[in-house]
Formats: C-alpha cells, structure tokens, sequence
C-alpha cells in the first residue's frame, strides 16, 4: 500500500508499505535545502507515521542534494557580534537535521544519483545505510566559498577517517562514488539503471522485517560508536533480547476476511468461504493454514467468478474428530461442491490442496473444467521425508505452536513478502493443535496419487515456484509428466507460497488460464 502524505511542497512523503520514503524535489532540480525544508523534514524525521519501520531519503530529478539553498545573512548593527546569530541561524537547523537522522527510532537510508553537495553529503554520512550510483559525486564546497566545512565535518568524523576527511574537505574536488564507498560513506554502489530496483528492494526488505528487530538494528548503530567492552557487551545483549522477547510473544488471535458457512459431512463441520458472481472456482489450502490462505488473491479473483475456499478438516473452522483421511478431505470438497450447486468448476489446490484436488477431480472427472496444482506434487518418499518429518516433530516438542509458527513462515515465504502477511500466515499456523498438525504432516508426506494421475483429463496447470525449497518444480514435474496434456510454469520472485508472495502474479496466471475455459462472455466453464 502507497498512501501519500503532505507536508511540504518541496518534499514528497509517501508510505510505502510501512516504510516512509522522503523524496526531495525542488523546482530547479538541484533539491537544495531551505531553511522550511530543513524544518519539515527534520520534523518528519524526528516524528514520523506510528507504523514506520524504516525512512528512505532519495532526490528527484538528476541529484540527490545540492545542500543547503543561499539564504540573507542574518541583519545585524554594526557593532553587533555575529556569532550569535550565526549559530542560532546557520549552525542550529542544520544540527537538529544531522542529529533527527542519528536519533532516529528507526534505520534512515538514502538512495544517491548526480550530486550530494555540502549538507547533502552529511545528510549520507548520517543516514544509517547508503546506495549510490556509480556516477554520483559527493563533495564540500564551503572552502571554496572561504568558510570551514565544520558542520559537514561534524557528522562525517563519526563514519570516516580523519585523512578521508581532510582528501574530502581540503581538496575542493569532489570525490565519485567508488571513492566513498573505500570511504565507508556509502554501503554500495551500483548501477544507474539498478538505482531504482536497489531502492525498492530495500524498502521490500524493510517491510518484511519484525519491526522491533529493525529498532534494535538501529539502537545499536547510534549507541555503539565510541563504547567498548563490557558496554558494548551490554547494548549487544539489551538488543537481542528486546527483538527476541518480540518474537516470543504469543501471536495474536486470527480473525477470518470473509463470513464463512459451513455443512456437515460424516460428523466433522466443513466451513468454507463462498464470495463473488461468474464460473465457480474452488480453491484448497496448505497444510496449517485455511481458506484465508487466499485473502490476497480473492479481490482478482472474484471481479470475474464465484470463489470457494474451503477449510480443511482441522483447519480454520473445520473440525477433525477422527483420524486424517486424504480421501475423505477429498469427499469433503465433493460435499461442498453438492451442497451448494457447482455441477462444473475450476480447481486450485496449492501444496497439502494439490493433494486433494488430484483426488477430486479423479473422483468427478469432467465436472472439473480446468485445474491447478501450484507448488504440488504426486509423491515423495525416502530417507529425505523421514528426516524431516523427524525435524518437525523435535521442533514441536520443544516449542510452543506459536513459535513453530513463525520459524515455519520464515522457512516458507519470500524474503521479501510484507511482515504482517508474515504475521498472519503465523497466526493461521499457530491456531492448530501440534498433534494434529504432525499427524496431518506424517499422511500427506507419506501420501502417493501418483496412480490416479494417467486417468485424469482435465486440462491441468503445474504452477511452481522459483524459490520453493520445500516442493522444487522437479518435484512438480513428475505431475505434468503423469497428467495427460497438462502445462508447466514457473512463477519468479516466489516461495512456496506463492499465492502469497506474489499474488497479483499468482492470480494473472489463473485469469489467463481460466479465460481458455469459459465462453465468450465469461459466464459459464465450457463444456
């Protein structure tokens, strides 16, 4: 989510997510700081959106910061000393910008192109992490206007060496930005075409971030500098016990997107969401998670169809008051599709859900317009399964679900994907018993429908996903290869679920293959 925040004319404020991008822009394109700007943006800096957990400082146009914009010196009697007014004018505002980015709660970086002149380069020194483009220049141009660049040399003497300082200030020429990065004044350096993808990586990185981690990160780069042993031994053990003691707390209750029904089928309630108008698609979660698995493609998806997701038994609001039975949580699906009048539907089953689709749509054949098995597989078998069903259930023993929980999100997700979609997968795992979750666990890793997969004709997708570790598309494959006709594809920047990761792409994919399926107008599956 982008949500644009108005301070300043000369200063964009957007949040990203929960991170706060700052974009300097001046009319004349050299994003010089007037004394306003200086004031706004220290504002901004010192207090910015509650939910922030990072700021991004970048220019508009061809530089990052010209410095600090020509101002009237201050109006003084002839007799008057000027030191005075020269602090309190010059010297003040600007200390109070160097000092918001130091005591900032949260990591300041900034993104740099063309040049970062004066306070412009402080303001990089400052910031807790820089990336500039390989063209930019950084330079201090008060010696060439006959005063001391002190100010400017006040932040840079807590990030760089006294001589680099001196090669900087003394010099009068600008340095590029290989120079600053042997400085240490920036982080990296890239390409100018790769500015922008390195400023949205950053700020997906951030977003992906435990926000307490993100403050103990950034607790530690301003309190650190000039301690020593055991102070520092000290700060270190504070940090990692206030962002771990985070982690530890019990995730919060989950709480269902949509109003669910629900039926009864051999004793055990089935719920399921029913939401949108058009051709019926049914979709099947993970294992530990629910129908809410879907909540971030269902917006796509229901622009054009009438979606079912159901909980599976044990899942969500289902119940399991018996033994798993793969077979029966295909019948389930089945019941559904009775119950409430699907005679033709799409089928998406991603990972535990591909599973079951392949036993629904052998079970009732051609009802099944189209299918897709994301992040599935037929089968697996060997040592490699025992070994990890073994890891689960030591990890289980030892930890409570909740932690389980979150250690799993972090083992499945993209590294990028938001935080509080980490947070809510987590929740969604951490609702389930342990035991039932090690005993559903044990039957789908041990489950085979490897021999239902030749007598399948319905058209079929196998949708991996770039960085699943946990199903590979060799693994995937071996289902293309057992269904006849059935399509592979790949989704890039995408874990094993990827329906999460990236759901706008996740949901392209089902809209382009399910139009194939249905008439000219949409309405119906074809027959």
């Amino acid at each position: 989510m982008n949500e644009e925040i108005g301070m300043h004319e000369n200063l964009l404020l957007k949040m990203k997510g929960n991170v706060l991008h700052i974009t300097l822009s001046s009319a004349d394109g050299k994003n010089e700081l007037d004394d306003s700007m200086m004031r706004a943006l220290t504002q901004v800096i010192s207090d910015p959106p509650e939910s922030t957990v990072a700021i991004v400082l970048s220019g508009e146009g061809e530089n990052f910061c010209g410095g600090r914009a020509a101002s009237p010196p201050p109006a003084l009697s002839p007799t008057e000393d000027p030191r005075p007014a020269i602090k309190a004018r010059g010297a003040a505002p600007i200390l109070a910008l160097y000092e918001a980015i130091r005591s900032s709660a949260v990591p300041v970086a900034c993104f740099v192109k063309g040049l970062a002149s004066g306070m412009g380069c402080a303001i990089v020194a400052a910031s807790d992490y820089a990336v500039a483009e390989m063209r930019s220049q950084f330079e201090a141009d008060e010696l060439a206007k006959q005063f001391a660049p002190a100010l400017l040399m006040s932040v840079l003497v807590a990030r760089v060496h006294v001589k680099a300082i001196s090669r900087l200030v003394l010099t009068g020429q600008p340095i590029d930005a290989a120079t600053a990065l042997d400085f240490g004044l920036i982080g990296e350096m890239v390409a100018p075409w790769e500015l922008d993808k390195a400023l949205d990586d950053f700020i997906a990185f951030m977003n992906s971030r435990a926000p307490q981690a993100l403050r103990g990160v950034k607790t530690f780069l301003r309190e650190s500098p000039g301690l020593h042993s055991p102070k520092l031994a000290t700060l270190a053990a504070d940090v990692l016990a206030e962002s771990i003691a985070a982690r530890l707390d019990v995730t919060a209750p989950f709480v269902p997107s949509h109003e669910k029904r629900s039926l009864t089928v051999d004793g055990e309630r089935i719920a399921y969401i029913d939401v949108g108008n058009g051709p019926a698609v049914v979709l099947l979660h993970s294992l530990g998670t629910s129908s809410a698995l879907w909540d971030d493609v269902l917006p796509a998806l229901t622009a054009k169809y009438r979606v079912v997701a159901i909980d599976a038994r044990g899942h969500g609001d289902s119940t399991k008051r018996s033994a798993w039975n793969a077979d029966a949580v295909a019948n389930d699906v089945v019941a559904v599709a009775e119950a409430i009048g699907l005679d033709c539907f799409g089928l998406v089953g991603i990972s535990m859900g591909g599973l079951t689709a392949v036993r629904v749509a052998s079970k009732l054949g051609r009802r099944v317009a189209v299918m897709v098995l994301s992040s599935a597989y037929a089968g697996v078998s060997g040592p490699a399964v025992e070994k990890r069903l073994a890891a689960a259930e030591g990890m289980l023993k030892k930890l409570p679900m909740h932690l389980f929980a979150r250690m799993y999100v972090e083992q499945t997700l993209h590294r990028n994907t938001a935080y509080p979609k980490r947070e809510r997968l987590a929740q969604q795992i951490a609702a389930m018993a342990s035991t039932d979750y090690l005993e559903i666990l044990r039957a789908i890793y041990t489950d085979d429908v490897s021999g239902l997969l030749r007598d399948i004709e319905v058209p079929t997708l196998v949708l991996s996903a770039e960085l699943d570790m946990s199903i590979p598309r060799a693994v995937s494959a071996k289902l293309a290869q057992g269904i006849r006709g059935a399509k592979e594809r790949t989704l890039g920047a995408a874990a094993h679920l990827s329906c999460v990761d990236t759901p706008d792409a996740y949901a392209e994919v089902l809209l382009g293959l399910f139009e194939k399926y249905t008439d000219e107008g949409g309405e119906v599956w074809k027959s």
